[in-house]
């Protein structure tokens, strides 16, 4: 495929062992260029003179530093790989890549997807064999962020990597719904009106958007922040919103019905 992505350039910066990794990442990254654009098939000399054009200014200096019996050991990939693994020395450290492996813990943010992924990815060099999905679940039970979810997975019976996952798929999207609820609720949240206690049965007609339109039954409240109450509805409808504690008349002003009824008696008498 003449569309294939190469890959970039060798990156050698850090000590021994993060150049030790970039080369076993660009490895395989190269393999895959190969096979994605055909060039697998051609002839080795071909993917050694490719190795070496996509290799960069860095991976070029180290081939320099490389000694041939022959001319010919120079156009083997085999030959050029196997000197770069020999350069970088990767031969994997097992006991530094399990140390990784343990330590690595779920990080605030991270899906149960994305933290799979890198213990997948740590276990790789870790040479667990035939044990390492047994490892990675028993890591995501002492790894994960939520003691709940992590208490769940300890009770769980024949607990298997793929079992484990899905508890925590499970738990990630009931705390997402329960979010997403709170949050909508929390937008539509608002004053109780007096409009709606009178639609549910409560008696007396609906309050008025305005002093002039209610008539002499409107007085001023004594706290300012009151604006104006409808005192002649009020009387009429605390049966049905003493129990709420609060109320809003047309104009929008959150009274508290409790404090307000002795009030209300008062100037509803004059």
């Amino acid at each position: 495929m003449e569309h294939a992505r190469p890959p970039s350039e060798l990156s050698l910066e850090g000590n021994s062992v993060s150049r030790a990794d970039a080369w076993k990442r660009w490895r395989k990254q190269f393999h895959l260029s190969l096979k994605a654009s055909g060039v697998h098939k051609e002839e080795g000399s071909v993917q050694a003179s490719l190795l070496i054009n996509l290799i960069g200014t860095e991976g070029f200096d180290v081939y320099e530093t490389f000694k041939f019996s022959n001319d010919t050991e120079k156009d083997d990939v085999t030959v050029l790989l196997k000197k770069f693994d020999e350069y970088f020395g990767v031969k994997p450290n097992v006991t530094l890549a399990r140390y990784n492996f343990y330590m690595r813990n779920q990080e605030g943010g991270e899906s149960i997807d994305q933290y799979v992924t890198a213990l997948k990815l740590l276990s790789k060099t870790c040479e667990f064999k035939t044990l390492e999905e047994e490892f990675i679940r028993d890591r995501i039970v002492c790894g994960i962020k939520n003691t709940i979810v992590r208490d769940r997975l300890l009770r769980t019976d024949d607990l298997t990597m793929d079992k484990a996952i899905k508890i925590c798929k499970v738990d990630e999207v009931s705390a997402d719904s329960s979010r997403v609820l709170q949050e909508s609720r929390g937008a539509s949240a608002g004053p109780v009106r007096v409009d709606a206690v009178g639609a549910r049965g409560g008696a007396g007609p609906r309050a008025a958007r305005s002093p002039a339109a209610c008539g002499p039954g409107w007085r001023e409240a004594p706290a300012a922040s009151f604006q104006f109450i409808c005192v002649q509805y009020l009387s009429q409808v605390r049966r049905s919103v003493c129990y709420l504690g609060r109320l809003s008349c047309g104009l929008s002003a959150v009274l508290c019905v409790s404090k307000l009824w002795s009030f209300c008696k008062n100037v509803s008498s004059t």
